[in-house]
């Protein structure tokens, strides 16, 4: 059968570890996870970012750009509302590595340069590498007396198919000045316009290998990569719901197979491109995404992954929040000779400090540990810091797979400081049984695990790891300060608990997080009945405050 990629069912066992094999069958809950497997995502939409527009340029006094000419673009024009006019309706077609003439009119006002942008990377924002201003040829070069300002742009010769934002802008400068650097300035004597560009779109829409997974991707559009598949065949598609007006970059595992995004019946090309492609729909729907060796449509059964990524990381560390599926599922901890887990926090353009983890996990855990890591493609790379929590409190999330879930507020002994832009990967470390997992609203990229199935070296998951962080220092308060003794420990019959506040409650687990009966009497637990081994007390106090210890019965 063709890379099967579901998890195995099986009976509950200690122990068991996540099985990702290839298979597309359901999954057994916490089974060791092998390389690869497909997913799917609930939609989380949000609104494309938006290209930055003048509101205070001054262009009625001859400081204006009165014609526009390139290509089949030939626009005669008057000042714009502010300073600006959208002529992004207006396009000419042109093709990887073509000189384009440009031919810009200026008004009689001052010394008048032009400068000219086009978004080649669509990512709603004009870099400085993509400023195509040829002063030689007299783009930029100004001029007193009004008139034309002539020269060329080419295009890149990596240029995929799609349509091309190009932004041309006049500023009264004077003579002894550089043309504009900044397209977004504003509050100047000039005037902006946009117009479009196209690179038509040729591409394979043949698939010899049919379609995989047989279900419809769903971007988070988070600003990160999403697993389409991450065992694709050469020549196969897959299918990718879109949203109208989002700027969608697909990609493959090999930044040389050539890429093809079709639309839904698979007779049209929307783009292409080899190592990437990029396309920005019109109307809500769903795309193909074809994959071949090269532009001439061959391959075969070479596995791949194909990836999809769309909108802007977060920008607040209040934003990397991984919600519960009503504990869908988990991966087992293991310790560094099994299993090891991690997920990464993509940021933003917002730096920001991190004081604390909330996983929820299966089973009851009296202790967290973190490491950080840099990121390697899209996986751990080299580890830059580690922190020691501490467990602040804990509150019951439900009961699944024979486990009691919980939510544990874990603080740093130490905050961390994380910078923009920059994506950074955190393994949680615990002696609980399980993190529990998610397919649904993941947060950038999926999670990776380490263990023997994956020959020492971290594998990238297909679900994400719930939790929350801690983005500002905790209240010291009288949970903070609650103290607890638990003796004896070994313990034959009672365990006196030794606190300075009331108990509330307590209940008992045993090693496999499986809840047993407990009886209290005068803050002493009657553990007579149970059998010899290790079990998990949970002490809440009536301030609230939730620890947990390890006592072992005789």
């Amino acid at each position: 059968m063709k890379r099967n990629l579901s998890l195995l069912v099986a009976a509950m066992l200690p122990l068991a570890i996540f099985g990702q094999s290839v298979s597309k069958e359901t999954a057994h809950p916490f089974a060791k996870k092998s390389p690869a497997e497909v997913s799917s995502l609930a939609p989380v939409k949000k609104a494309p970012a938006a290209y930055c527009v003048q509101t205070n340029f001054k262009c009625d006094d001859g400081d204006v750009i009165t014609k526009v000419v390139a290509g089949t673009i030939n626009n005669p024009s008057t000042c714009g509302a502010n300073g600006y006019n959208d002529f992004t309706s207006m396009s000419t077609t042109v093709t990887p590595s073509q000189v384009l003439p440009v031919t810009v009119t200026v008004g009689n006002g001052w010394f008048e340069k032009v400068s000219i942008w086009v978004d080649w990377n669509n990512n709603q924002t004009f870099e400085a590498g993509e400023l195509m201003t040829d002063t030689v040829n007299g783009l930029g070069g100004g001029t007193s007396t009004g008139g034309d300002l002539s020269g060329t742009i080419t295009v890149p010769a990596t240029a995929t198919s799609g349509t091309f934002r190009m932004r041309v802008m006049v500023v009264a400068t004077g003579s002894d000045n550089p043309a504009p650097a900044d397209p977004c300035a504003d509050s100047l004597y000039g005037e902006t316009e946009d117009y479009s560009l196209v690179i038509a779109a040729t591409g394979c829409l043949t698939a010899t290998e049919g379609q995989y997974p047989s279900t419809t991707f769903t971007p988070t559009c988070n600003g990160a990569y999403g697993n389409v598949t991450a065992a694709g065949y050469l020549n196969e598609y897959s299918k990718v719901k879109v949203t109208a007006g989002v700027t969608y970059t697909f990609a493959t595992s090999d930044a040389t197979y050539f890429i093809t995004i079709g639309n839904e019946d698979g007779t049209t090309v929307l783009a292409s491109g080899t190592g990437t492609a990029t396309y920005t729909p019109t109307a809500d729907g769903i795309v193909r995404f074809y994959s071949h060796l090269t532009s001439n449509c061959d391959g075969g059964k070479v596995f791949h992954t194909r990836k999809v990524k769309c909108g802007t990381p977060p920008t607040a560390c209040s934003d990397f929040k991984t919600p519960s599926n009503n504990r869908e599922n988990g991966g087992f901890f293991g310790g560094a000779s099994s299993q090891r887990l991690a997920v990464d926090l993509s940021l933003g353009n917002s730096a920001f400090t991190v004081y604390g983890m909330e996983p929820i996990v299966a089973g009851t855990a009296t202790s967290f540990s973190f490491k950080f890591y840099s990121n390697n493609a899209g996986k751990p790379g080299t580890q830059i810091a580690t922190r020691t929590g501490t467990i602040v409190g804990s509150v019951a999330t439900g009961t699944a797979f024979n486990y009691e879930f919980r939510k544990y507020t874990v603080t740093f002994d130490s905050p961390i400081n994380l910078d923009a832009n920059t994506v950074y990967w955190v393994e949680v470390v615990s002696d609980a049984v399980a993190w529990e997992s998610t397919t649904v609203n993941r947060l950038g990229l999926p999670d990776v695990f380490f263990n023997d199935n994956t020959s020492g070296a971290w594998t990238a998951g297909t679900t994400d790891y719930v939790f929350n962080l801690i983005c500002a220092p905790l209240a010291v308060n009288d949970s903070a300060n609650a103290k607890f003794s638990l003796y004896p420990n070994p313990v034959k019959d009672f365990l006196n608990v030794s606190t300075n506040s009331k108990l509330d409650a307590v209940s008992i687990h045993n090693i496999s997080g499986q809840k047993v009966a407990s009886k209290i009497v005068d803050n002493r637990i009657d553990m007579s009945k149970l059998a010899a081994g290790v079990y998990v007390v949970n002490i809440t106090l009536a301030n609230g405050t939730q620890q947990s210890f390890k006592v072992v019965k005789q």
